[in-house]
């Protein structure tokens, strides 16, 4: 089978809006079952678990990529690449152990206060503007932060804060992959960060492996999940991990205004309440359900807010 389609940049056909908004829909629960996987994997330690995340993704890659593709991955040249694939790191360490060690619903929640960010990180990095209607919409986006976190009653979870600097993180890396999206294909793109992250996690998996109970994970005990639930639950990991990034590239590919799609990513809060729900028995609090909304209105405002802005300067 030809892999030109997938290194080349060709013309995209135009895509009825209706299909790109179930393709950012079935991304979004994608990266809800990511996080449910990711709650099988009780057994190997959250960095062994993060390299795993990425090294198969790369791996499974391989079959498609050619020589400028492997070229592009391995350059020291692209220094952004490599930091977005640092932040990548970051942000699905700390994804992964709010998902496995606290509550779904949540960490989903504050791992997607991403598109909260990115305009303070355009703002400081790119110089871009932050006008008033987009930090009204930062504004009731992290009221909804301070509802999930409940700072003044409860003391701040140290689960939650985690879970909100992998928001943060991911934040950078998405700014860089837009500035890069545009220079490559798509399987480059995401065989460059995949490979990439997978050097940089490599001490933390060293660590991990140095730490995760490898008797009770072969011999099955209480501790750890079965070898074949864990070793499905890492396959399953991966799928919806390739699956989330190729479902995105063809949501967004060939769409001038990107942020129409946008409120779609948080498809994942509430399939994540409703499988937290099923299957841990875990009803979500008020304050969340409150607070989950103010979240995603507030990104909506401020990513339809640079949307605008966006157009005027063009007109």
């Amino acid at each position: 089978m030809s892999t030109a389609p997938l290194t080349a940049t060709a013309a995209v056909a135009a895509r009825p809006l209706l299909l790109r908004a179930g393709l950012m829909a079935a991304a979004s629960t994608s990266l809800a079952l990511l996080a449910l996987l990711s709650r099988y994997t009780r057994g190997l330690a959250p960095e062994l678990v993060t390299w795993g995340r990425f090294i198969l993704p790369a791996l499974i890659l391989t079959a498609f990529v050619r020589g400028p593709d492997w070229r592009a991955a391995w350059s020291l040249a692209d220094r952004p690449g490599w930091v977005r694939a640092l932040c990548a790191v970051i942000a699905q360490v700390c994804f992964v152990f709010a998902a496995t060690q606290g509550d779904l619903l949540q960490a989903v929640l504050l791992y997607n206060t991403g598109p909260l960010f990115i305009p303070l990180v355009a703002w400081l990095w790119l110089g871009e503007r932050l006008r008033p209607a987009t930090l009204a919409g930062l504004a009731l986006g992290f009221l909804g932060v301070l509802a999930v976190l409940q700072p003044g009653t409860r003391g701040l979870d140290p689960l939650a804060l985690i879970a909100l600097t992998g928001g943060l993180a991911m934040a950078v890396s998405q700014v860089l992959f837009y500035r890069s999206a545009q220079r490559q294909p798509p399987l480059r793109n995401q065989f460059k960060l995949y490979t990439q992250a997978s050097l940089l996690s490599l001490p933390l998996a060293a660590l991990g492996a140095a730490h995760t109970p490898w008797g009770a994970v072969l011999a099955g005990e209480a501790a750890s999940e079965p070898v074949w639930v864990l070793s499905l639950a890492l396959l399953g990991m991966t799928a919806c991990s390739l699956g989330n990034q190729s479902l995105r590239d063809l949501a967004y590919r060939g769409m001038d205004n990107a942020s129409t799609l946008a409120p779609l990513m948080y498809v994942a809060v509430p399939v994540s309440a409703a499988l937290d729900w099923l299957l841990f028995d875990r009803v979500a609090a008020p304050s969340a359900l409150l607070g989950a909304a103010l979240v995603v209105v507030g990104a909506v405002v401020a990513l339809r807010s640079g949307a605008r802005a966006q157009r005027a300067e063009a007109s």
